[in-house]
């Protein structure tokens, strides 16, 4: 159920919490390349969401009457951009799949203006672009050598991505935890069964990876979706689209971050300049609300005229 009236000004702790969810959700990338590295994308996302499902399934009640939508946000933000996610990023330069994966902003503002009619000013727009100069000074330049085949994926999965978020619209009613454990329960065989299609070697993969990539693997299903998903799910049904999903743009400043941090990268002017770049441009879009009282969202279609005699 969508919510009658959204906020259209973000309290300081939903704003803080928002931050937070980015900062988790890029050390998915540091989490990542571990895995990776040992072990196949469809076949390591399969394993991520099975962590998911054992670890809130068995502790959440089932939502009935909104199956068929968590199954749709399986699809989408499970199979689509999860999958096609990781599977670029075992082919593509991390600088270009972390730049076209900030799409998801721009596509996630279209498709709500066009579903759900909300319209973003001047200002935001100004911070969009703002952000995403800040990202492509982060990134650096993308290499032109990259497939086009993964580059489009990539941009597929941002898509989706951005289309998930909507998604979550219709699901303010349900339990965060019984929407990630669920959704987790559908999207495995999805992932199972590309992984069987499209990969080899990943039983041996599985069997012989390292305690770091099952550390990465507990890392990804437990902080990153558990808690940041759960986190994020529970955040988005509260505002309109056009307040949540500029958060996004800050994942590559966090992921620059760890980078450095974890995996000995060095920092540079443009890295410096990016991050600041992008945190002024996420914050024009936060902190310039359209106006201090809640926004109506789309009236519901009038109920049918009862027409049973006196």
């Amino acid at each position: 159920m969508v919510p009658d009236r959204l906020s259209a000004v973000m309290k300081h702790a939903h704003i803080a919490l928002a931050v937070l969810v980015m900062a988790v959700w890029a050390s998915n990338i540091a989490a990542a390349r571990l895995a990776v590295a040992e072990i196949p994308g469809w076949a390591l996302i399969a394993l991520r969401m099975a962590v998911i499902a054992a670890t809130l399934v068995p502790f959440v009640a089932i939502p009935r009457g909104h199956m068929w939508k968590i199954f749709g946000l399986s699809v989408t933000m499970g199979t689509l951009h999860f999958g096609l996610m990781f599977a670029a990023l075992e082919h593509i330069h991390v600088g270009t799949a972390a730049l076209i994966i900030q799409t998801s902003v721009p596509f996630a503002l279209l498709l709500a203006l066009v579903f759900f009619r909300e319209k973003f000013g001047w200002y935001r727009a100004a911070g969009i672009l703002i952000s995403f100069f800040g990202v492509a000074l982060v990134v650096g330049e993308p290499r032109l050598s990259d497939s086009h085949l993964y580059a489009f994926m990539a941009l597929i999965s941002a898509l989706a991505f951005g289309g998930a978020n909507l998604q979550l619209r219709g699901l303010g009613g349900v339990s965060v935890f019984a929407i990630n454990g669920w959704m987790a329960v559908f999207a495995f065989p999805q992932m199972a069964l590309v992984s069987i299609l499209f990969e080899s070697g990943q039983i041996d993969a599985i069997a012989n990876a390292s305690l770091d990539a099952w550390i990465a693997i507990l890392h990804m299903g437990i902080v990153v979706s558990v808690v940041g998903h759960g986190l994020w799910y529970e955040l988005v049904p509260k505002y309109r689209t056009n307040q949540t999903m500029p958060f996004t743009l800050l994942i590559p400043v966090f992921g620059v971050g760890f980078g450095i941090a974890l995996l000995g990268e060095t920092l540079n002017w443009h890295i410096m300049a990016g991050g600041l770049v992008t945190i002024a441009g996420v914050a024009i879009i936060v902190f310039r609300g359209s106006g201090p009282g809640p926004v109506p969202t789309p009236p519901l279609p009038p109920a049918p005229a009862d027409n049973t005699p006196d």
